[in-house]
């Protein structure tokens, strides 16, 4: 449709809802006079990564995890069947796991999940639209990093009312393989969960570099952090993620690189709905810190 002299087309309304840092924060949203149908997107926050180890020997050995993805929920109401104003919460990411001198490691938070809602108030029966079931986890030593859940009827009353299809979440999949594998995005979800970091040193010392989130046709080569056996020599940071808004689409964060006898590199933050990436273990000095989870969002468009 032409946009003549500039005057806007009255029948699509575009209101994207981001994150305002706050816990069980509530955005409102308002109703567009004439509109017929109402679309809503709600994607859930992601994990944040584990710290690295600090500690030598095998026990410190395997790698650290990156936090989980969050879930992708669409649905399309005939405007009729909902009231002109509905309540959003918009997830958090989940922090990273804090860096340490200690001989241990710092696990990452959870995610939280994505609301619309008739009310300001969290319960299935009040729920328009939800992000998924549960979500997205933060990175632990030794275990994989479940992303976000989709959602069912059961988690919004709702749903009922609509067409919705909902996908789960990306898993941060624990291994202790080296070199860490690059993670491949785009291969089931828009969100991406985070990268593996590269793990403490063992009694026969080994670089090893964080993972990294390889390039697509829309999104470059999301770095891991370079590891070293260098005396005073820090793991390299990973690279945060990135996103893309045509189409949409996020990465999660690179892994941070170990050191021998220097600090573990940080894990990089992750692009919206995406993981944070694992921090980088040492045999002492500091561990890096594991990447944020990035933050939730939601889009409603009435047309």
């Amino acid at each position: 449709m032409l946009d003549l002299s500039h005057i806007p087309n009255s029948q699509q309304d575009v209101q994207i809802f981001y994150s305002n840092g706050i816990t069980n924060a509530w955005q409102t949203w308002n109703k567009p006079r004439k509109c017929n149908y109402v679309w809503i997107m709600c994607i859930g926050g992601g994990g944040g990564g584990q710290s690295g180890t600090v500690a030598s020997g095998a026990s410190s050995s395997n790698n650290t995890q990156g936090g989980g993805s969050g879930a992708v929920t669409r649905a399309l109401y005939n405007s009729q069947q909902i009231p002109d104003r509905l309540f959003v919460q918009v997830g958090l990411g989940g922090s990273g796991g804090a860096s340490t001198s200690t001989n241990t490691s710092n696990p990452g938070s959870s995610g939280t999940r994505s609301i619309v809602a008739l009310q300001p108030v969290i319960a299935a029966q009040n729920q328009v639209a939800i992000s998924g079931n549960v979500a997205a986890a933060g990175g632990v030593l030794n275990t994989t990093s479940a992303g976000e859940t989709a959602s069912t009827q059961a988690t919004a009353t709702f749903f009922t009312l609509s067409n919705f299809i909902s996908t789960a979440g990306v898993s941060c999949t624990f291994t202790s393989i080296r070199p860490i594998a690059n993670i491949a995005p785009l291969s089931s979800q828009i969100t991406c969960q985070g990268a593996q970091g590269g793990g403490g040193v063992t009694s026969t010392p080994t670089a090893t570099n964080g993972g990294s989130i390889s390039a697509t046709a829309y999104t470059p080569l999301i770095q891991g952090g370079l590891g070293t056996l260098s005396p005073s020599t820090n793991g390299g940071n990973g690279d945060n993620g990135v996103t893309v808004w045509k189409p949409f689409l996020s990465t999660g964060g690179g892994g941070g690189g170990n050191s021998d006898l220097g600090n573990g590199g940080r894990g990089g933050n992750g692009g919206i709905g995406s993981g944070g990436g694992g921090g980088g273990s040492c045999s002492s000095g500091q561990s890096g810190a594991g990447g944020r989870g990035g933050d939730g969002l939601v889009v409603i468009i009435s047309f």
